[in-house]
């Protein structure tokens, strides 16, 4: 009998890694297909945009984002669990999800093509897993041409010379705090993975691919290295723990890290982004850093922060925020009434509308050119770490938007390890529940092509305030 998925991805895709081993734990049966030059025509009759990974369904319905693609799932097939039952863990593996995706990503992108050692091995690697039997001839320029290419998505990551510095400082520190953690938990929420042992292990896995961070991880984190290799393909192992028992080791990872760097980061450029604003300008730690609003990134945490304000009644979560010293960055902050002169909602999503529809009329053209696989257009559900390295086009996870499509024989290995802008998780899904034995293989429901489309439509809608009509690379989640 055929599996019930297809899942198109690459071993240098962090967003197709932590897909692959999240349907492993779920027992969902399903076909890992490497992406190649000999099944890129395969890929593109089903794919719906030029990135990876790529979910297909028996049905033939593709999916690209892995935040709003494991919460259809998991609604879908609920056992085991990923996500804890305990409703302030759960909310605090979300935050985690989302510091993989959008900030640890930066950290994959900073180390494996700032560094030429780390830059000609990334290269090699995602080269030889794309062309499988028959090489082509201009290799040593593909090779050279992928890493300028990587190399100038920078930007699209808000990577320059300061946050650089900044994202190697934070991974650094996070490695030692997560070592830790898993000294004395063999997850990092207890006895099974959650959805932040996927996002994050997925990363840190690539991470361990490079020489120069592989080195980090193998001085600094033992622990964490034989968690990530564990992550491959894990297994419950008991059941999640409660947050009091957690505390002591997870506190650090808030308190010393993510309050530092990811939250007030990820909070400035929300507050920037709904105020279009031209630049972020923030302090991490010590560090002044500014780059342009990425907006797939605020979307994703403006999410979290709706999650949050779900939450407030939960006393243990309330006393860790405020203990760890996160709540101010989760908190929507009082901002002055608009003045609408009298127009109201209604007015302004009347606007929204005629402004998407301008935009959809004025791409049609570019869409042509898609179509003909000349070339693809950037927007926001791609991941600028769609490395040119990796096979024509980078995986998506999140954010992933369209990237440039080639023909086979310029096939430029796009690098789908380093994603970093993920779309927004859809608030609700419509998969129907349905019971599976841990550990066992389980086929997809009839529903699930619904669950998906759900979650899928609402990752890229446009009534959440958030501008989103640059072309913004995102090279990492999802």
């Amino acid at each position: 009998m055929s599996a019930s998925y297809r899942l198109f991805g690459a071993e240098t895709s962090a967003f197709s890694i932590k897909l692959r081993s999240y349907m492993r734990y779920k027992g969902l049966e399903h076909e890992w297909l490497v992406r190649t030059s000999e099944n890129e025509e395969t890929l593109k009759e089903v794919a719906r945009f030029a990135t990876l990974p790529v979910l297909v369904t028996a049905n033939g319905f593709a999916v690209h984002d892995t935040t709003p693609t494991i919460e259809a799932l998991e609604a879908d097939s609920p056992n085991p669990e990923a996500i804890p039952e305990d409703l302030s863990c759960a909310f605090l593996a979300a935050v985690l999800e989302d510091y993989a995706d959008l900030w640890l990503s930066k950290a994959v992108m900073q180390y494996r093509w700032g560094r030429k050692k780390d830059q000609k091995e990334a290269a090699i690697r995602a080269f030889d897993e794309y062309f499988v039997s028959e090489k082509p001839e201009n290799r040593k320029e593909m090779l050279q041409d992928s890493i300028e290419r990587m190399m100038d998505m920078f930007p699209s990551m808000g990577l320059n010379k300061e946050m650089g510095g900044v994202v190697e400082k934070s991974f650094k520190r996070f490695v030692k705090l997560l070592n830790v953690h898993l000294e004395k938990h063999l997850f990092i929420f207890g006895g099974r993975p959650s959805i932040a042992d996927f996002g994050l292990a997925a990363q840190l896995g690539q991470l361990l691919k490079d020489p120069t961070p592989a080195k980090i991880i193998e001085k600094e984190g033992p622990f964490v290295k034989a968690w990530c290799e564990f992550m491959d393909d894990p297994k419950p192992n008991g059941p999640f723990e409660p947050l009091a028992d957690l505390t002591e080791t997870l506190a650090p990872l808030f308190s010393k890290e993510l309050a530092i760097t990811f939250l007030p980061w990820a909070a400035a450029n929300l507050e920037a982004s709904l105020s279009r604003q031209e630049e972020v300008t923030v302090v991490l730690g010590k560090e002044a850093v500014t780059h342009a609003p990425l907006r797939s990134a605020a979307r994703s945490f403006k999410d979290v922060r709706r999650k949050f304000s779900t939450r407030d009644d939960e006393e243990a979560l309330m006393s860790f925020v405020e203990a760890v010293g996160v709540g101010e960055f989760l908190r929507r902050p009082e901002r002055p009434k608009r003045d609408d002169d009298g127009k109201g909602r209604n007015h302004r999503r009347g606007r929204r509308r005629g402004a998407r529809n301008k935009r959809e009329n004025d791409t049609t053209e570019s869409e042509a050119v898609v179509a003909a696989g000349i070339v693809a257009v950037e927007n926001e559900a791609d991941i600028s770490a769609k490395s040119v390295t990796e096979a024509e086009t980078s995986p998506d996870n999140s954010n992933q938007q369209e990237t440039p499509i080639v023909s086979s024989e310029e096939a430029k290995v796009q690098e789908a390890a380093d994603q970093v802008e993920k779309a927004e998780p859809a608030d609700s899904d419509m998969t129907e529940k349905t019971e599976a034995n841990e550990n066992t293989s389980v086929e997809a429901s009839p529903s699930i092509d619904a669950g998906l489309a759900e979650k899928s439509s609402s990752a890229v809608s446009q009534e959440d305030g958030v501008a989103s009509d640059d072309n913004e690379n995102q090279a990492t989640k999802d």
